[in-house]
């Protein structure tokens, strides 16, 4: 099993209006051989296809190839030597598989070198992705893609370094980025029988099919991963606004880009805006997550958090009712367990949704614990969930909600 926390920054390139070839910029690593945990078997192999699919379509790599097996003060170089190299730069790609871990919700790739004994190590032994998103950030790129193929399960959990959640935690995208998961937050992803993972071969694949923008590209890898794994594994795709539109490859099949003869100077036009708009399935899955994280706030932001979500009328555990009575409901919910904390059984999650009409529903469980410290009750154990949720242009509503407590104690 592998987490695969796949963090891409693409700047990709060519726009449908503006035929101008750009300068597109990828850092590709992959760690296999670490010195103090098992050794990985696929990480350098799938860095060393990622690297010559993006050399296929026109980036230039750091380094010449894909960086393998990187102690931290060369992973360290490496990065710096990114940023430095993304001046001028129109597209920039970050591309990571190896080792990850999440720590207090920051997540980790691991260099080589790394033999943490306590938590406190990690800041100085392994590298914060967050550094990687700096270097992207005001480089003037119009597009950034993190791609990391970053972790199986944490390898040090039992050597004093225990990570918050399984997996890698969910980031938000900065302006102009696009961040790719090769499953959801939270979960593990899978290495696979050949020498390349599922999502790996997916994604080199999906890269080099001429005519997909890049919302259709992770779109495809999507759809192929979940039907190679049997759906046990769902890749992820988050995005802040992107302007124009770009393609890995050429716009039309077997018709490269070209950039035009000299002299003559392309016929310009205003990008045409990009709607982040990905699958709906992932948007589905987002609301439940931020609404498990609103639902453990104070009770004032909760019920602020509530009337945003709640659709004006909503069939409430079989019942049509209107959202403020719904609110009322849910006031007294709140004022009984004061202190709440849930945590998603991610593998459990379904999600089925109608495109046509921006209609998910989605279901799973979730672990539970309340407490009210005025009367000294307590309650946990496990519940599940039913939410139908619609898409529009002020976000998800509920208009459907079911659930039951599957266990408890108190």
């Amino acid at each position: 099993m592998r987490s695969i926390f796949v963090l891409s920054i693409l700047l990709l390139v060519f726009s449908t209006v503006n035929c101008r070839a750009e300068k597109r910029i990828a850092l590709v690593v992959g760690n296999s051989n670490y010195q103090s945990v098992s050794p990985l078997a696929n990480p350098r192999n799938d860095a060393a296809l990622i690297a010559e699919t993006l050399r296929k379509v026109g980036f230039i790599l750091v380094g010449g190839r894909a960086q393998i097996d990187l102690d931290k003060p060369a992973f360290d170089r490496a990065i710096q030597t990114f940023g430095n190299e993304l001046t001028g730069a129109d597209v920039a790609l970050f591309y990571y598989a190896g080792h990850g871990v999440q720590v207090r919700n920051v997540n980790y790739l691991v260099p080589t070198s790394a033999n943490p004994v306590k938590e406190a190590d990690v800041d100085f032994q392994m590298v914060d992705v967050n550094l990687v998103l700096r270097q992207m950030e005001g480089s003037g790129t119009k597009l950034n893609l993190v791609i990391l193929d970053a972790c199986r399960n944490n390898p040090f959990g039992g050597r004093g370094l225990r990570s918050t959640e399984s997996g890698l935690a969910q980031l938000r995208a900065p302006e102009g980025t696009l961040l790719s998961y090769a499953t959801q937050p939270g979960n593990v992803a899978l290495d696979g029988t050949g020498s390349n993972s599922p999502y790996t071969s997916a994604l080199a694949q999906a890269i080099q099919k001429p005519g997909l923008d890049i919302f259709q590209t992770f779109n495809q890898v999507g759809l192929q991963v979940k039907r190679a794994t049997g759906g046990s594994q769902q890749p992820w795709v988050s995005s802040s606004p992107i302007d124009g539109s770009f393609y890995f490859a050429s716009t039309t099949p077997n018709a490269p880009v070209a950039a035009p003869p000299p002299n003559v100077v392309a016929p310009s036009a205003p990008p045409r805006p990009v709607a982040i708009d990905p699958a709906l399935e992932q948007r589905a899955t987002a609301f439940v997550i931020e609404d498990m994280k609103q639902s453990q706030g104070s009770a004032a932001d909760f019920m602020n958090y509530a009337r945003r979500s709640l659709d004006e009328r909503i069939d409430y555990y079989g019942k049509s009712t209107a959202r403020d009575e719904v609110l009322k409901d849910k006031e007294r919910y709140v004022k009984n367990w004061p202190n709440r904390s849930y945590r998603l059984q991610m593998d459990t999650i379904r999600t089925s949704c109608d495109q046509a009409r921006s209609v998910c529903q989605i279901s799973g469980t979730l672990e539970f614990s309340h407490s009210n410290p005025s009367n000294g009750k307590k309650s946990a154990g496990t519940a599940s969930f039913e939410y139908g949720i619609r898409f529009g242009p002020d976000g998800g509503k509920i208009f459907y909600e079911q659930g039951k407590t599957l266990s408890a104690q108190r």
